[in-house]
């Protein structure tokens, strides 16, 4: 999740530099990934305003501007054809920094002194979807009330400036998928009250209604279906969106499309509840409903692909068709057009093991369909609605009618757990007061009532003693809890057999030169067959249900592709010498048919793999001679092998023991180091 700073401060006050805002934040909890700050990378650049354009006596294709800087008139040449006397442009002055290191000097073109350089939006690292006006290949033409900004710096006119944390956020926390939680988090790390601008959305009172300009709402599936929240607004005006929403869609990297369309985008990022927009007259007998979808139902949706579903995803849908997979993404019959004039907002709250099969049954995961996954409280939802069409309001691109439709079958139950002060104290190793404890949960608005603590809507994650103590102990200090050792009864741990023949066999094995790998246990078909694997081997490999991908698709019937596969990339490579071991399982079915829930036959394998100039077929016979001493196996015979067809047919050779084939030295024929 990303979130610019300048949109965390509308919830806190933040006067700090944002690599140590980082710092801060992580030891609280919000692991931080990465933190870009934007703007840093372009110095020297400002707004400049042509004077003059002449022809360059000496290049047909280069023209000689004059330009005006403010403090001094440059002479710039360049090749840009979509200039003009009195535009206003950025100029990159001697010495000024670009974005990817590019630095500009004074130098000569053709015979004429170029004193800068006039920038495109690319070379300012802008995009079309910034400045949409703008032309791809050509120079950047600022607006002319600019003017009064000559001379300035591009990045401080342009608010080019932007520092952007990206966050890591674990699965128990969708409230963190919003720039309001992360906000609250952010306030609560820098010990400041919580700034909350949505009060007047919080305490706002509206009137529900069974029907809106006769539209009408049934949830034939409360499993689920949550919640339905619906809001209308009427005479839309579709138009681009102020730069303000813009540029703060772009910061958590979402593309601005339009205001409508933007408005549910931004709520999204902004209160971590996803939302859609329909065309009320793509509502067929304006009834919309949230159902199973029907045996083989198809939906083309917004990317203009093709859908199939079944019974067991959620649609919306009107009186004759899907508009929508819910929580998934729209249809393309009920996308806001130019001329759509009333909107419908919806907001709702799915069931999210049922979005999660869903997106990956049509293959699609979107941004609403990873927030609905992880469970999102539906006490959000009229919260989001209500935001957008304040939004709608604010921008003033529509009419927001009165009332609102909420299905809301069955309430949200609130988390309440025992406050128990020292199971807390025990957990943490702490001596904290009772009082301490109420102080920091109180800034994150959960209540103590009657050594009860009761979680806000938003911490659906909250449910034992155990995560009460947690939330104290990221907010009072990781770096202030004690070591202690544990306090339990403990026994020695002494390896097993098994364990110590595993231990001396890698010290042979590493001493020898050895790397220790490790492999998946999964393989395709196209690695059993490259391996040259026997067909009577192949037929117990287990196909798996539910792959990964078809790379992943059989559990390994034998451990030699994984190896020969490891040796071909670091042949790939160009690694000269490659000596390699693998200690890790088999898996297969000695029966052609598999039961449900039994049990395939697993065997630990050691699998060796070298190659280079002075490796072969005794080579690797010397190294197993040493592994067999040291685990004390003496007595050993050695057959010649001939019969298998993925090594070499005169340097193959078995070693047993009485009558049990321990071992098998190999030289390869296989493909797959070729």
């Amino acid at each position: 999740m990303k979130a610019s700073i300048e949109w965390l401060k509308e919830y806190s006050d933040i006067d700090i530099e944002a690599t140590k805002l980082g710092d801060i934040l992580t030891m609280t909890g919000s692991k931080v990934e990465t933190i870009d700050q934007l703007g840093n990378d372009i110095e020297n650049v400002v707004v400049g305003k042509i004077l003059e354009i002449e022809k360059h006596p000496d290049a047909d294709k280069l023209v000689v501007t004059k330009v005006d800087v403010g403090t001094e008139k440059l002479q710039i040449v360049t090749g840009a054809n979509n200039i003009k006397v009195e535009d206003m442009v950025p100029i990159a002055k001697d010495g000024a920094k670009l974005p990817n290191g590019v630095k500009i000097k004074t130098g000569m073109l053709r015979g004429i002194e170029s004193q800068g350089m006039m920038c495109s939006i690319g070379e300012l690292n802008l995009t079309l979807a910034d400045y949409p006006n703008q032309i791809e290949h050509g120079i950047m033409i600022l607006d002319k009330k600019l003017e009064k900004d000559l001379g300035k710096n591009i990045v401080e006119v342009l608010n080019l400036k932007e520092d952007i944390i990206d966050f890591e956020i674990t699965s128990n926390r969708p409230d963190c998928l919003s720039i309001e939680g992360l906000g609250r988090e952010t306030a609560v790390s820098l010990k400041q009250p919580f700034k909350n601008p949505r009060k007047n959305i919080d305490e706002m009172k509206v009137e529900t209604k069974s029907e809106l300009e006769g539209l009408k709402v049934d949830i034939e599936a409360p499993d689920l279906c949550y919640r339905y929240v619906a809001r209308m607004v009427k005479n839309v005006k579709i138009a681009p969106s102020p730069d303000w929403m813009v540029r703060r869609l772009k910061a958590c990297g979402v593309r601005s499309i339009n205001n409508i369309v933007d408005i549910t985008n931004y709520v999204m990022l902004e209160m971590g509840q996803p939302m859609h927009a329909f065309d009320i007259n793509s509502i067929e007998g304006k009834h919309i409903t949230v159902r199973r979808a029907k045996k083989d139902e198809k939906i083309i949706t917004l990317d203009e692909q093709e859908r199939e579903l079944d019974e067991n995803n959620l649609v919306i849908a009107d009186e004759k068709k899907a508009v929508a997979i819910a929580g998934v993404m729209g249809g393309l019959n009920s996308e806001i057009e130019e001329d759509t004039k009333t909107v419908v907002f919806e907001s709702a709250v799915f069931y999210g093991g049922s979005v999660r099969k869903t997106a990956k049954k049509v293959g699609l995961r979107t941004e609403s369909s990873s927030r609905f996954e992880k469970g999102l409280s539906a006490e959000n939802a009229l919260r989001a609605a209500n935001r957008a069409v304040e939004l709608v309001a604010l921008l003033g691109v529509g009419e927001v009618v009165e009332g609102k439709i909420d299905v809301y079958p069955t309430k949200q139950k609130t988390n309440q757990i025992p406050f128990d002060v020292p199971k807390i104290n025990s957990l943490l190793g702490t001596n904290l007061s009772k009082q301490e404890m109420i102080d920091i949960l109180e800034q994150l608005e959960i209540k103590v009532e009657n050594d009860i603590a009761i979680a806000p809507y938003f911490r659906m994650d909250l449910e034992f003693v155990a995560d009460i103590a947690e939330e104290i102990g990221r907010f009072y200090g990781y770096d202030k809890l004690d070591t202690t050792l544990i306090k339990a009864d403990t026994t020695l741990g002494i390896r097993n057999k098994e364990q110590n023949i595993q231990k001396k066999v890698k010290e042979v094995l590493v001493n020898s030169g050895f790397s220790e790998i490790y492999t998946y246990g999964f393989v395709s078909e196209k690695d059993l067959e490259k391996s040259n694997i026997k067909e009577e081997i192949k037929k117990y490999a287990i196909v798996l249900q539910n792959p990964l991908s078809d790379e992943y698709k059989l559990m390994r019937p034998t451990t030699i592709p994984s190896m020969m596969q490891t040796l071909a990339i670091n042949n790939n490579k160009k690694n000269k010498q490659v000596k390699l071991f693998d200690l890790s399982r088999s898996y297969k079915n000695e029966k052609q048919e598999v039961e449900q829930g039994e049990v395939p036959l697993q065997e630990e394998i050691l699998t060796i793999g070298m190659y280079g100039e002075d490796v072969d077929f005794y080579s690797l016979k010397g190294i197993l001679e040493n592994i067999l001493e040291a685990i004390h196996i003496n007595h050993y015979d050695v057959e010649k092998e001939i019969n298998n067809a993925s090594y070499h047919p005169g340097r193959c050779a078995n070693l047993k023991v009485g009558m049990d084939r321990i071992a098998t030295i190999r030289r390869s024929t296989s493909r797959s180091i070729r």
